[in-house]
This record gives C-alpha cells, structure tokens and sequence, in this order.
C-alpha cells in the first residue's frame, strides 16, 4: 500500500505510531533510494552502507522536516548528502578500487550499440564510463542524476541545492566533455 506524504507524516507525530511510519516509508522508498545512492556510490556494499546510514538520519531528524517540499525530495538530499560524505571519506583514506567498479553505463544501456569504425559495442561502452569518470564529481552526479535517473532539474535542484541554470549548464558540459572523450577514441 502506498501512502501519501500527508498519511506517512501522520504516523510521526505521535511518538506511538512513529516506528510504524518509518517501516511504512521504508517499504515506500527504500528501492528508489538505494538506486539513487547506486549511481553515486556505484558498489553493492557501499549503496547498503549509505543506505543504512540515511535511514538513521531520518529517524533521528522525521521531527524537524517542515513539509516544505515533497517527503521525496527530502529522503533524495539526504541520500545525497550521505553519499558525497561517503565518497569524499573514501578518497581521504585512498579506499577507492575503481577499477573493479562495473561500468554503469553497461548496467543502463538496453539497446545494443553497433560496431563503430570496427569497434565492438563492449570497447565503446568501456569509453563512454571512463569519460564519466573524468567528469569532476559534482557534475559526474548530475550527469547521473538527469541521465540515469531522468530526474526534472527541479528536483536534482531541491537535492544538490543548485540552481536550475547551473545545473542545465553542468549537465551540457558534461555531455560535451564525454563526447569529446569518445570522438578521441
């Protein structure tokens, strides 16, 4: 059963019901979530660790949401949030194997790229992710946000807190960058 954000703050403002809510929000978000904090994160182990994580904060922080947005868009800046601490930790302590991360662009392509200039469609796609993976992190993030996820820039805006403009102009530089980076190839 699916709630509305009305029906799932309810549960919160009495402390009786509020362990129920979080089940009820659980259960609503925990897919979407888990997917958003994927693309940023990219391992199976460090999206379940974030994920823990962001359930934490919103239990300990459901009181203090004023409802100004969506419950949606909350639970997405946290899961956000969480996910660039995660990484920025990451790389101080000089944890990152990337090079055993799948390529997220072979996860999402569901049409089979033809062989170009005699290149296989395994090749080209090993390009495009090393393009992404050049990107600098904040639009290396947008860039997953609008492409993978297909999110409004309304939103993406409400979760990184940047303006629509920027964002726009982020996620077309991020284009070019990648395009520039295949054309090499």
């Amino acid at each position: 059963m699916k709630f509305s954000d009305q029906d799932l703050l309810k549960f919160f403002e009495n402390a009786s019901t509020k362990e129920l809510g979080m089940r009820h929000l659980m259960r609503q978000y925990k897919e979407k979530l888990y997917w958003q904090i994927k693309r940023i994160v990219t391992h199976h182990d460090s999206a379940d660790e974030v994920l823990q994580n962001v359930w934490i904060k919103i239990w300990l922080n459901i009181d203090k949401f004023k409802a100004e947005s969506a419950i949606s868009t909350w639970l997405y800046r946290i899961a956000y949030n969480e996910s660039i601490s995660y990484i920025q930790n990451i790389k101080k302590q000089n944890l990152a194997d990337w090079e055993s991360v799948m390529p997220i662009i072979e996860e999402n392509t569901e049409e089979e790229i033809p062989q170009i200039n005699g290149r296989d469609r395994e090749e080209i796609l090993q390009k495009i992710q090393e393009a992404i993976e050049l990107l600098p992190e904040k639009q290396k993030l947008i860039f997953h946000m609008r492409y993978f996820e297909e999110m409004p820039y309304q939103q993406i805006s409400e979760i990184t807190g940047t303006s629509e403009g920027a964002l726009k102009a982020s996620f077309h530089h991020a284009v070019k960058k990648i395009e520039e980076k295949v054309k090499k190839y």
